[in-house]
């Protein structure tokens, strides 16, 4: 599956869940936030379903 790269500056044209879930990603990966599975899956899902991320198979469903 190839990943499909994102223009930070053109964010905004985005959908907002997925400005969300960029957001929610950078929070998560950089300053390691403790969320929950159902968070993290509703986030990552929203990025999956994009093409902005692999499929992770440590991404369950809650």
């Amino acid at each position: 599956m190839l990943v499909k790269k994102l223009d930070l500056n053109k964010l905004e044209d985005e959908p907002v869940e997925v400005q969300q879930a960029v957001a929610f990603y950078a929070s998560h990966t950089i300053n390691k936030v403790r969320v929950t599975t159902e968070e993290r899956y509703k986030h990552y899902s929203v990025l999956e379903e994009v093409g902005l991320l692999k499929p992770l198979k440590s991404v369950v469903e809650p």
